[in-house]
């Protein structure tokens, strides 16, 4: 019984249309919900459920950003993308309600599920699902004018935006000069 649930959660964490649908408005809240619905009901096959398809979120998301290197003009526009940081975040709570449940069952495992789960979702939140309002701030938003913010963000990918970032907080740099640091450390970095 074991073999069947760890293949099940292998199969849902690389199953390619969870990511679309958690991208769907109304869809992936309900989505969520009904996931812990399930782990609600049937709380020794729901935690595998549950734990396939955030894994499978948080691996789509980190190729996309990490691996492919999406462009941040892409990223910071899109819709979808910030609906899914925000069924992120409802997928960490649900896992936090989903350990609670295994709890009181006391179910080991589920707990454990739950936990991780959680504990990836909300640790991973700025790696993973940044907000794009911030991102537009890095960039220097609001003091550049939305082209030369649209340009910045066409060149740069999250990766090296991080990168930047954490060289302009060592420096002390902000406000209206952060976008011309900014496109000098991308000159820097050949992009």
């Amino acid at each position: 019984m074991i073999w069947v649930k760890i293949l099940l959660l292998l199969v849902l964490t690389v199953l390619p249309m969870v990511p679309v649908v958690l991208a769907l408005p109304w869809i992936s809240t309900a989505a969520v919900v009904a996931m812990l619905g399930f782990w609600m009901v049937e709380p020794s096959w729901g935690p595998w459920v549950y734990a396939g398809i955030c894994l499978n979120l948080l691996q789509w998301r980190a190729w996309q950003l990490h691996v492919e290197k999406l462009r941040m003009s892409l990223y910071v526009p899109s819709p979808s993308m910030a609906i899914q940081n925000g069924t992120s975040g409802e997928a960490a709570i649900g896992a936090g309600i989903g350990a609670i449940r295994s709890f009181i069952a006391g179910d080991v495992a589920g707990i454990c599920f739950g936990v991780v789960m959680a504990a990836l979702m909300f640790g991973l939140q700025g790696m993973l699902f940044p907000n794009p309002s911030v991102i537009a701030q890095a960039c220097g938003h609001p003091f550049v004018s939305d082209e030369e913010l649209s340009h910045l963000l066409e060149r740069t990918d999250y990766p090296m935006l991080l990168k930047f970032n954490r060289l302009a907080r060592k420096s002390g740099l902000g406000g209206p000069i952060l976008a011309a640091q900014l496109a000098n450390f991308l000159e820097s970095e050949g992009r």
